[in-house]
């Protein structure tokens, strides 16, 4: 449970910075309002059949072995302004969202949670190309010297500001302090996009290849 919630909070963290720092001054970054859910997949939350589509799009492994911390995340989303607006305090954002038992539809919480997780790889897959570009050069050109025969005679000049050229903005040096680091996709966000499709796993164990141990019937 407790890598569950740490992958919550780095998945709030990316998709909505400004949720996260609100969170984080309502000393809500543990993100213990959500215990209940994740323990029992969302079983207190819906009605009961509800609860069987949702546990059956879960076990589907569709998108992510993981889809229930996007569930978690639309959840968020959908409550975003209520929680950003009128919870201050652990307690009371641990208050709403444990009332909100038995109030939200599935459909548009199901949809929603899709479009958070198209959201979040191509969120990763920009990082991950950003991170991949080679860094700019930062050495200065040699400025152009004046030939002997046109200098002859005549006191050196002094190279004009065009005879340099730099990546680094006039004024900043290259290793600036105030240079924001470059984003890093976690390894607990990078299982998000793991699959672990049951049926496939006991056609693995069938056919006699290896295979993590499975509960017997």
């Amino acid at each position: 449970m407790r890598a569950q919630l740490l992958t919550l909070d780095h998945l709030v963290q990316l998709i909505d910075p400004q949720l996260y720092l609100h969170l984080q001054s309502a000393d809500s970054t543990n993100f213990f309002f959500f215990f209940r859910m994740l323990l029992v997949w969302y079983k207190r939350e819906f009605e009961w059949p509800d609860v069987l589509r949702l546990w059956e799009t879960l076990w589907s492994d569709y998108l992510t072995s993981n889809f229930h911390l996007f569930i978690a995340l639309a959840i968020l989303e959908k409550h975003r302004d209520v929680i950003m607006e009128h919870l201050k305090q652990f307690d009371e954002v641990l208050k709403y969202i444990n009332e909100l038992s038995n109030t939200m539809d599935l459909i548009p919480i199901l949809t929603r949670a899709e479009s958070l997780f198209h959201r979040f790889n191509r969120a990763v897959e920009a990082i991950d190309k950003k991170n991949n570009f080679p860094t700019p050069s930062t050495h200065h050109r040699k400025p152009s010297q004046p030939s002997s025969d046109a200098s002859k005679g005549k006191s050196p000049e002094r190279p004009s500001s065009s005879a340099f050229s730099s990546s680094v903005n006039p004024g900043t040096s290259v290793n600036s302090g105030d240079k924001s680091e470059a984003k890093v996709i976690s390894p607990e966000l990078r299982e998000l996009f793991k699959k672990d499709v049951f049926w496939k796993r006991r056609a693995s164990i069938d056919q006699g290849h290896d295979s993590p141990a499975l509960p017997r019937d």
